[in-house]
């Protein structure tokens, strides 16, 4: 996150809604956080950084956006509904939908999203949902002081993705998966549609993983994307094992997510 950009972004709000009277500086200091504590959304009882981005939060949802649960953490879903209201807030217009909804498809032991089998095969969305354990510990992208050892995910998917970590621990070990920030959990269950598009995204059903999506975000390519490096080829090997799918690696683009589901 860049303090900076968002503090201006949320002072210009404030600013435009009589709630902030100094300068537009990109400062989050006393002025700033008075005029956030003056809107009685976010709790006074929060740090400094918890009151920005919980604000930009609830300024995001002003802007139509689903930044995820109102909880002052900078996690991925924060992040697109910040880029999308910054687009808003500038042109006036909606951000084009940038990547199609239905992309090819590449033979996988896994449905076809969206197909009448995958339907068949896993159910209503958010229903069926286990507890996966992982063998080594997972740190909460978004605030990597909180770490977890289970996740939410399809009873379907369960005993595969418990292989896949323990296979990944395996290869890497504990020392080798914390260098190449493969323990950076950007969530499993979300019922939400997917981000540029109307459908609903793979992780309503609980059967896609994100990791570490601040080094591999959403329209990064292998320019860019952490895991398109030579180093994370076992790490994908070991996932395309199970027949999961990579939208890096197929797609180029969403280089964080892995799903249950051929494309």
């Amino acid at each position: 996150m860049n303090t900076r950009e968002v503090t201006i972004f949320v002072q210009t709000w404030l600013k435009d809604k009589g709630l902030y009277t100094g300068r537009i500086d990109g400062d989050c200091g006393p002025k700033t956080l008075a005029a956030i504590d003056a809107t009685d959304q976010i709790p006074k009882n929060w740090s400094n950084k918890r009151k920005l981005v919980g604000m930009l939060q609830y300024i995001t949802m002003q802007f139509g956006q689903n930044p995820g649960k109102l909880d002052g953490y900078y996690g991925p879903n924060t992040q697109y509904a910040y880029q999308n209201s910054l687009h808003i807030s500038e042109t006036g217009k909606i951000p084009e939908v940038w990547r199609p909804e239905e992309i090819s498809a590449k033979p996988s032991n896994w449905p076809k999203q969206y197909s009448s089998e995958f339907y068949d095969f896993y159910g209503q969305k958010g229903s069926n949902l286990v507890y996966a354990q992982t063998p080594y510990p997972l740190k909460i992208a978004w605030n990597p002081n909180q770490k977890i050892s289970r996740f939410l995910c399809h009873a379907k998917v369960k005993e595969s993705a418990e292989r896949i970590f323990q296979n990944v621990l395996n290869h890497y070990g504990l020392q080798g998966i914390q260098e190449l920030r493969l323990d950076y959990f950007g969530g499993c269950y979300n019922d939400r549609p997917i981000r540029g598009g109307t459908l609903p995204s793979m992780h309503s059903w609980a059967i896609a993983i994100d990791f570490d999506p601040i080094n591999n975000q959403l329209n990064w390519g292998r320019d860019r994307a952490a895991f398109a490096k030579p180093e994370y080829d076992a790490w994908w090997r070991i996932w395309e094992a199970e027949g999961w799918v990579s939208l890096g690696r197929q797609r180029n683009f969403d280089w964080m997510h892995v799903q249950a589901a051929v494309l």
